[in-house]
Formats: C-alpha cells, structure tokens, sequence
C-alpha cells in the first residue's frame, strides 16, 4: 500500500511539469505618494479626515479631481463671498489628532505651507486670516500677505506655494496659550475662489524664508537701463514745483538753440524746491540696473549758488544724490546708482518717485539732458 502512494504522488509531480501557471494581479496598481518634507505635519493631503468647514450661505467647500491636484488625487475647491451675510466663514483641523502641541520654542522653526490655484483669473492676493487656536478658544491670527509669503509673483492657474513661518504670528498669553494649540483655523474674509492642496506644518528657518524671498525678487520685471527724464513728455506735467513764487523761477529756456530748466532761487526762502518724475508720476522701476546704470546730467549755475539732489522712493525713502559744485560752463555730472546703495538704504527699487531739487544758497542754476544710461 505503501508503494502505492509512493507511486501516485510522482506520477501527480511528473504531470505538473508539463503545466505552465499563469500570473495573475492580485492588486490594483498602487501609486507611491510624492514622499512629504522631513518634519512635515499634514493639515489637508488627500482627504478631508477630521478637518471641519463653516461657510453656511455664503460659500462652498469640497473636495475635487476636476484639475490635476498638486499631489496625490484630489485637492480642495472653495469659493466664498462674506458679503452674502454670513457672520463666520472658514476651516480647520488638528495637525496633531487633537493633541496639544507645545509652540512656545518650536514655532521659531515652523511655518504653515500650503500650495494655491486660482479657478479663474490671475491674482494677486488670497483673503484669509490663519488662526493658531489653542483648547480654550483663544488663538493667535494673522493675514496670510501673499506679498511677503507668496513663492511668485501671482495666484494663477499654475500651482503656488505660500509659506507663512509661525515666528510671525503674534503671541499675546492674554489671548493665546502657545503651549497647547489645538489647531489651524482658516477664517475667510472677503470673497475669493480657489484650490488648495497639500497643508502642512513644515520645518523652516529664516535662512530659507530669506532665498525664497530672494528668488521671488529676481521674478519681477527688471527696470530699463536707459531712461529719458528731461527733456521729457512736458515739463508741467513731469514737474511740480513749476508755477513762480516769491522764493522761486523755475521755466524752460533757449540757449542756442539748446532748450533747458531756468531756477532762480532766491534767500531767506523755505521754499526753494520742486521735485520730476519720468514715468506719469507713476513708480519707476529700477530693479535690476543698479549696478550698471548711472544718472547724468548737465549743469551750470551762477558764483555762489548752491543746491542739493535727492532721490525719492513712494515709502518715504530719501538720499543725497549730488551737492552742487559751482560751473561757471556746462559740466556733465555722472553718478553711479551702484554707489548709492539703494537697497543698503531699504528703497523700493520698483517704487521710485522722483529726483527731489532743494535750493540752498540762493543763485541761478541751469540744467540739461537728465538722463539714466547704461
């Protein structure tokens, strides 16, 4: 009986080799996610989990794979309008599931991260406030300025990063406690229409926030290195500071066949000044040609007159540019703006307001072909 078995089981192992299996899925394909920044606490990823929203009449919030989420296979759509008459619109949820979490020390190496789309048109902010909520309700709020925050120059219909570091967000302990937060809350103010994807709370350091900031800076449209300010459109029109008073002259003049400015100033005046803008009195960009253009002009005055030039940004920044030195005769004046350290000196190098003329020992000045050149 023995051998019989024996038997029966190889001629079943001779047979099978003559088989050939079939491989069979046994899985649908899985997707391995684009792997998270080290340190990352997930907010909103994929799924809405315990994250909570409130828009009642005045918006909506869901989640959509109607465009290509900025990872994995779905992302948030919301659209709201607080005008409708809703006392509170917005979202939340714990990046901790609901524990406390201690920001006393850690917040100085933390941001909130979030990618953004607009659904429509291009723009140029995002009205919401982030809240750090602690257990008894009190929180620490704070506008999320694209301005400051944005990883470009636009919310457009191409995928944005907004990194908010949670050093910036005030912490008063009447109003918040930082060493239990709760969550993020997200208050919506205004009205606005976008996707988001992917919140977080990352690891950040101001070394990181600075070459963001830095590589935003080299986005923005560069100034012309060659600008015409006089002889201009008009000088009334690019020109305050024109009509005649008791303390000033100041008109075109011919001088063989050369137009020019005429200023005569006169003593004991506080009003001895008039400012030019080139540009409609619209800002002046000179990002990008500090280093290589310079402002020249051509200048002449009568024994003993005496004058400064300022140069002026829209935000209140001001500097000497030029103490006049007496030319009996035409002299050209060159001045590099890589030596006046605009950016040292905190200007907005896209918001230039004017070149600022300030009388101070009364005299005749003449002055010609105010250019910026390369």
């Amino acid at each position: 009986m023995k051998n019989i078995f024996v038997i029966g089981i190889l001629i079943i192992v001779g047979a099978c080799g003559s088989v050939k299996f079939q491989k069979q899925t046994l899985y649908d394909r899985y997707e391995k996610p684009l792997p998270k920044k080290q340190g990352a606490q997930t907010i909103f990823e994929d799924a809405l989990g315990t994250m909570w929203h409130e828009l009642a009449e005045c918006g909506e919030f869901s989640l959509t794979n109607e465009i290509q989420p900025h990872s994995g296979k779905s992302c948030i759509k919301i659209i709201w309008d607080r005008g409708k008459g809703c006392t509170w619109a917005g979202f939340g949820n714990s990046y901790n599931n609901w524990a406390p979490v201690d920001l006393s020390q850690d917040r100085f190496k933390k941001a909130l991260s979030f990618y953004v789309k607009s659904t429509s048109k291009p723009v140029k902010s995002i009205p919401i406030v982030a809240n750090l909520e602690d257990f008894g309700g009190g929180g620490s709020y704070y506008f999320v300025d694209a301005k400051k925050y944005l990883n470009g120059l636009e919310i457009d219909s191409i995928w944005r990063q907004i990194v908010v570091p949670l050093w910036d967000f005030p912490v008063n302990e009447e109003e918040v406690d930082i060493y239990s937060i709760k969550q993020v809350k997200f208050q919506l103010e205004g009205t606005g229409s976008f996707y988001l994807d992917d919140i977080e709370i990352i690891d950040y350091s101001k070394k990181e926030y600075q070459q963001m900031r830095d590589a935003v800076e080299l986005m923005k449209p560069k100034g012309k290195a060659n600008q015409s300010i006089y002889p201009g459109r008009s000088l009334k029109e690019d020109i305050w500071g024109y009509e005649n008073n008791n303390c000033q002259i100041l008109e075109e003049r011919q001088e063989e066949n050369n137009q020019h400015i005429y200023w005569n100033f006169k003593p004991d005046c506080n009003w001895s000044k008039w400012g030019i803008n080139w540009n409609n009195w619209y800002q002046v960009n000179f990002r990008g040609i500090t280093a290589t253009s310079k402002i020249i002009f051509k200048v002449k005055t009568s024994p003993g007159a005496v004058f400064n030039i300022k140069l002026e940004d829209f935000h209140g920044h001001s500097t000497i540019i030029y103490t006049h030195e007496e030319a009996s005769s035409w002299k050209l004046i060159k001045i590099s703006l890589a030596e006046l350290d605009l950016k040292g000196k905190k200007f907005k190098l896209d918001q230039i307001k004017q070149l600022l003329f300030e009388g101070l020992e009364p005299g005749e000045v003449f002055i010609d072909s105010i250019k910026i050149v390369e």
